[in-house]
């Protein structure tokens, strides 16, 4: 038994391994014929339980609605008969053994028949049963004679009779309504032919029945016989599916157990396998596609067609500004160009040779605020009074040119600080403010800014006066635009004196600022 158990669920998982990679059925559409054979037994109670195992056969016309669901009907025709009572003492069980030209019961039904197969794409495919119809037995002798319920034969079975009883005799006929419910799979040889295997359970209602009193066989007692209320099948067989054609419901061509992309859009142009063509890649298949050779990247319209949101002439995907104001020339990747870095674009830019570093108008011209001819932007001297001649960064040209050789350092005369600190007086600034102009009207000049000191003091206090005198004057300068990199501090203290330290006079000249030339 274990063994047979063992085979049964190694050739089932087969079945289904099988399956998963091998044609179903294509059930909607088409007509159904199903021929099954198996056993069956009566659901009784013990004390009525006197019928044996039976036989069982059924014929189904059915169709298939859709894919998964089949509508039918069923005729199906049972025997049994009498067991042996000498055999068993509480019920017949599940027994083959007969009484030798003992009684036999025969049934048949007809009824409607649906079925759910959950897995009609797989050649393995497990489904659901469901019924109800008419239901009609009765009792014969071993010619086929319908038994009455006063027959001698059966006073040998122990079956209750009314023999010698003032009850009228009747038939042992009857007829119910019944409920199906059944579980099995069907194993598809080929696309229209299938093996089946399943079982399936009967209720029976007793709506219709004849039998009324207590004097008929619904008795409850032992000794009285109750009506059948189940029968339980197992049951194999074959069905042979027709008709349907081919199906296509995406009306592409391809046959649907041959179309792999189910569902596409009427129009599309597909290949061997069902799936749009999409020349372009651009989502849209051909056929509909209207713009057939979009960029690759490009945004579409439902036609296929790139979108240009900002106008530009660059698909959205590829465009990498899409706000492009219009207007704008732009570049392949969408971005708009400025040829002279001034923030106007091309093509809206009205003066497109704008100096670097100018202050432009919406338009891309240059705006000058002082009319001095010098851009704001680059206008170092932002106010100049009108008429004034200035240099390049659009300040008044200074009284002097304080720009020192390579050969001979430029002494800053006028330029003095408070006694004993590095603290500039306020006449010392108007001369460094033409010092700032000079330096920034060449920006390509770098100095050195020497401190001095007379001897008045150690050598080590000159020596850090002088560079923070030296210091001071490189921080004004750099307030007033003079670039830091292009300055240098050093402070020499009392080290090299120009005029004799011990008059009043030399001293005065001693304590000097200078610029040194070192590029």
């Amino acid at each position: 038994m274990k063994r047979f158990v063992l085979a049964s669920v190694l050739t089932l998982a087969a079945l289904v391994f099988a399956s998963t990679a091998a044609f179903g059925a294509e059930l909607q559409g088409k007509l159904g014929l199903s021929a099954h054979g198996g056993l069956y037994k009566l659901g009784l109670t013990d004390h009525s339980d006197y019928w044996t195992v039976g036989g069982v056969v059924d014929a189904a016309l059915k169709y298939g609605l859709t894919n998964n669901f089949v509508l039918g009907v069923e005729g199906t025709g049972r025997m049994t008969w009498m067991a042996d009572t000498s055999k068993w003492a509480d019920g017949a069980g599940f027994t083959f053994s007969n009484q030798d030209g003992g009684p036999k019961q025969k049934a048949f039904s007809v009824g409607l028949l649906g079925e759910y197969h959950f897995m009609p794409e797989s050649k393995f495919s497990p489904y659901l049963s469901l019924g109800a119809g008419l239901y009609m037995w009765k009792w014969q002798d071993s010619s086929g004679n319908t038994l009455m319920s006063n027959d001698p034969s059966l006073a040998q079975t122990g079956v209750p009779t009314t023999a010698g009883t003032p009850a009228a005799p009747y038939e042992l006929k009857d007829q119910e309504l019944y409920g199906m419910l059944g579980l099995g799979f069907s194993y598809f040889i080929s696309e229209n032919f299938s093996w089946d295997l399943g079982g399936r359970a009967r209720y029976l209602s007793h709506f219709l029945t004849d039998f009324k009193d207590d004097m008929d066989i619904v008795g409850k007692d032992p000794g009285q016989l109750d009506l059948p209320k189940l029968t339980a099948e197992v049951y194999t067989g074959f069905s042979f599916y027709f008709g349907g054609g081919a199906k296509d419901e995406d009306l592409d061509g391809v046959n649907d157990k041959k179309d792999k992309c189910p569902g596409t859009k009427i129009g599309c142009r597909v290949d061997e396998a069902g799936c749009p063509v999409d020349s372009d890649g651009d989502g849209v298949c051909d056929g509909i596609d209207a713009c057939a050779n979009t960029p690759k990247g490009a945004k579409v319209d439902a036609k296929g067609c790139p979108m240009d949101s900002d106008g530009d002439g660059v698909s959205d995907g590829t465009d990498k500004c899409d706000n492009t104001p219009a207007g704008c020339t732009v570049d392949a990747a969408g971005c708009p160009t400025d040829s002279d870095g001034d923030g106007v674009c091309n093509g809206l830019d009205k003066c497109a040779d704008t100096q670097k570093g100018c202050t432009v108008d919406a338009t891309g011209c240059p705006t000058d605020a002082d009319g001095d001819g010098v851009c704001d932007g680059v206008d170092q001297c932002p106010n100049t009074p009108a008429g004034s001649q200035v240099n390049a960064i659009g300040c008044v040209l200074p009284t002097v040119e304080y720009i020192p050789t390579p050969e001979k350092p430029l002494i800053l005369k006028g330029v003095n600080f408070e006694t004993n600190k590095a603290i500039l007086l306020a006449a010392s600034k108007t001369i460094l403010d033409e010092v700032a102009i000079s330096l920034m009207a060449h920006p390509e000049v770098k100095v050195e800014i020497g401190g001095h000191c007379d001897a008045t003091g150690s050598d080590a206090h000159n020596h850090q006066l002088s560079h923070d005198r030296a210091t001071s004057v490189r921080n004004y300068l750099v307030e007033k635009g003079v670039k830091a990199e292009n300055l240098f501090v050093k402070g020499y203290g009392e080290t090299t004196p120009i005029a004799d330290n011990k008059t009043v006079s030399g001293r005065a000249q001693n304590r000097r600022v200078e610029l040194k030339r070192v590029q």
